[in-house]
This record gives C-alpha cells, structure tokens and sequence, in this order.
C-alpha cells in the first residue's frame, strides 16, 4: 500500500508536519513575548523569570531520546497526535497559572509534549516517503525551525496587545487541535514504507556502542550545546532587552524580532548547499562563522540604537546558520547509516540541554547586575568562543568518515 502513495499526499503529509512545527514555535515563542508582562502578574523578579524559561528546555530536552524510542516502538502517528495534544493542553493551562510552582510545573509539562514531535515527525519522513525522498523532505521540514522564530512574533505580538497574555496561551492552543485534525485526515489512508529490509538492517549493540565511543559526535554535541545556548539565550531575552532597554513597543517586537530570523532561515538554505560543495573543508567555515558570531554579539552589547542591535543580530544569526546547518547534516554525511537516527537524537539532546541553562543563567545575570543585559550578552559571547575552540579540534569529516567506515568493518 505504501508504494502506491501518491505524490500529492506526499506534499499534505509534509506540509502538515511542517505546520506542526510552525504551531511548536508559536506556542514556545509566546512566553518569551508575555515574560514581563507575567512577571508583574506574578511578581516574579528577572532571575525567576529565568528559571521559568529554563522550565521548558528541561521538560523539551528530557524528552529528546525517549521521543524517538516511543516513535519507533508505538509509531510515528500515534506518538504525534499524543504529543501535540498534551502540549496544547499545556499551552493553554499557562494562561491559568497563578504562582511561580504552578508556572513551573506547567512549563515542564509543556516542554515534555514539545520533545516528542522532533524526533516523532522525523520518524514520520521515515514511515510515509520513500527512501530516495526522505533526505529531502527532511530537510525542508526542518527549514520551518527559522521560519517558525520569523513568523511566531509577528503572529503573538498583535495578539498579546489585543487579548493580553493569559487570554493568547487559551487561543493559541487551538492551534494544537486543527494540527491534530488535519495530521489524522492526511495519514489515514496513507501506507507506510517500512519493510523487511529496513528491519534487516537495524543496528546492533556493537554499533551501538561504537557511535556512543566516537568522540567526533561529543565534540559536535559540545558545539552544539555552547552555540544553543546563544540562540536560546536570545530567543528567550531579547523581546524583553528590545522593550525595556530600547524602549520599542509590545506592537513593534514581532516585526523587530522577525528580522534576524529571516536572515537565519535564508543563511540555512544557502549555508546547506555551500556545506555540500566544500565537503570536509566544512569544519573551517563553522570555526570562521562561529568567531564572527562571538564579534558580532560583543558588538551588540556596545550598540546604543535598535538599527545597531539589529544589524548584529542579523550578522550572528547568518553565520549561525551555517553552523546549524553543519550539525544537522551531519548524521547524515559521516556516520554510518543504520545509526543515523540514534546520531541526530543524541546530538538534538545535548543542543536543547542548553536551552536548560540559558535563559536561567541570563536572568541571573540581568538580575544581579540591576537589570543591565550586557553582562548577560556578554556571557552568550563567551559560550560562543569556547565552542570556537572546540571546532577547532574537530577532525574533517572525510578522515572521521574513514575512521568510522573502518570501525564497522571491524565490528562486522
């Protein structure tokens, strides 16, 4: 039956799973525009606030590795309607938080349905593509994560001056719902792709183990944690730097914000193709765009008008998406095939682990320094130049591809 699946059903399937990811954005990038507004509600200092944002990335993150099992062992379908729903749930009983514990223990649970639709949809590429499609069609799934930080505050501002905030988490999780609905309309009479070959060729505990001992994968997690915690970090804190330091309204920050995430979402196409011409000379433009990340933040905590902060931003987060770009493709280009899954989920943990100690780290900082950002910036710029430095003691691709070709054979 799955190979019978039309092409038109293909796009649906894909277009939906990408909206899904769009609606993940709006529903996360909601609170990080309404954390002042919260604040004052609840009377939560900066450094409490911080921990609130953290909540999430710590439910998110725990649920990283364990999202992909439950896929695997229960299917994607099933994993992703739940998720969605239980997410949703929580978006919406943000609205109805009352004290700093409630907040928490919502967020938490928030982060925890969010954490099973990564690796969940990634899955799903797998159950209903073919295999010669399911690189590309991953690949443009995963384009909608800039795409989403470009439209979610152009979206959630407007809503957050006309509903205020507590009202926008109950409209928002609605969202959830229609996903819902169109995801179980659009795979119902879809057929999968799995068969006894795919079975054949699952990894063994050897491969298993030999992907766990190979340092090039923890030394790409470990940049991958240092430059999260840049773009957690902004993502989280900057919609409040904008309004109380610059002094730019709620109404403003969504078309503000969005700039710098369209330069991101247009630096991950061109950055993707510019990876698959300079093959294993790749690791020297991640170093080089890394250290101009690390200037162009320092820059920005020296800037004194929003064209100045913004132009940085944007400078970051163009050379950022080469460096995401590395990362995510990299499961794919150097390691061996039948682990590619368990790769992308382990390098996903350590990347969202970030999101952990980001914004809590910035909040303390932001409070102890009197409401001042720039030591907070300051902070994003040093994680930036000790990932650089661990770039540069990654080994190109093609010598890692060759030492891990010859592991397998080893093994096998």
């Amino acid at each position: 039956m799955g190979a019978n699946l039309n092409s038109s059903k293909n796009k649906m399937i894909l277009l939906v799973l990408y909206f899904g990811w769009i609606v993940s954005y709006i529903d996360r990038t909601v609170v990080s525009l309404s954390i002042l507004k919260i604040g004052e509600d609840l009377s939560l200092d900066a450094s409490k606030l911080g921990i609130v944002l953290s909540a999430f990335f710590m439910g998110y993150a725990i649920m990283q590795i364990p999202g992909g099992w439950l896929a695997d062992r229960f299917g994607s379908r099933k994993v992703i309607v739940i998720a969605v729903l239980f997410w949703s749930a929580f978006t919406a009983l943000t609205g109805l938080a009352w004290s700093l514990t409630s907040l928490l223990l919502i967020r938490f649970l928030f982060g925890i349905g969010e954490g099973g639709y990564p690796s969940a949809s990634t899955k799903a590429i797998s159950d209903y593509f073919p295999a010669d499609k399911r690189t590309k069609a991953q690949s443009t799934m995963m384009s909608s994560n800039a795409l989403g930080g470009a439209l979610a505050p152009i979206i959630c501002a407007p809503l957050l001056v006309w509903l205020g905030w507590r009202h926008v988490f109950w409209v928002i999780s609605l969202l959830g719902i229609i996903f819902v609905i169109w995801f179980l309309l659009s795979t119902r009479q879809a057929g999968g792709y799995s068969n006894s070959l795919d079975k054949a060729h699952k990894p063994k505990r050897e491969e298993y183990k030999q992907l766990l001992l190979n340092t090039y994968l923890w030394k790409v997690l470990l940049v991958f944690f240092f430059i999260n915690i840049t773009s957690w970090g902004l993502s989280s804190w900057m919609p409040s730097y904008l309004m109380q330091v610059l002094g730019i309204n709620l109404k403003s920050i969504g078309i503000i914000s969005a700039i710098p995430a369209l330069f991101l979402a247009a630096g991950m196409i061109i950055s993707g193709r510019i990876i698959n011409k300079i093959g294993s000379n790749a690791k020297y433009g991640v170093i080089t765009g890394i250290f101009i990340m690390g200037i162009s933040l320092y820059l920005m905590t020296l800037s004194t008008s929003i064209t100045q902060v913004i132009i940085y931003q944007c400078m970051a987060f163009t050379f950022m998406a080469f460096v995401m770009s590395f990362i995510f493709t990299l499961p794919h280009r150097v390691m061996e095939q039948k682990v590619v899954g368990t790769a992308f989920g382990i390098l996903n943990f350590g990347g969202q682990a970030a999101g952990i100690f980001s914004p809590m780290i910035m909040g303390a900082l932001i409070s102890s320094s009197g409401g001042s950002y720039k030591s907070a910036f300051l902070f994003l710029t040093a994680c930036c130049l000790i990932a650089g430095v661990i770039a540069c003691f990654l080994p190109s691709a093609k010598r890692n591809q060759e030492v891990t070709d010859a592991t397998v054979k080893t093994v096998g």
